[in-house]
């Protein structure tokens, strides 16, 4: 992820939780398939963590995993697991 500019940048906006829901795409998407939300990244770069949030809502990564996105999109929205209590 390093070697991902747009990626560099935005994780160097985030808290624990938004960085490990960047991990977590990562993980799932692959490095290349996360440097091709460019538009996302760029809001988190940019500190627009709302919009960021509906980004990742407006893909076919969260079409395809709905749940998982809405979860994920939360997080970063907020900086909080919040999302996440009760289901770990």
């Amino acid at each position: 992820m390093k070697r991902q500019p747009a990626i560099v940048a935005a994780l160097a906006q985030c808290n624990d939780a938004r960085r490990d829901i960047l991990c977590s795409l990562a993980c799932q998407m692959g490095v290349t398939g996360l440097a091709g939300l460019t538009n996302t990244l760029g809001m988190i770069a940019r500190g627009d963590f709302a919009g960021a949030a509906g980004g990742m809502l407006n893909s076919l990564w969260a079409r395809q995993t709905p749940d998982r996105a809405r979860r994920h999109a939360e997080v970063m929205r907020t900086g909080t697991y919040d999302a996440y209590k009760g289901l770990i």
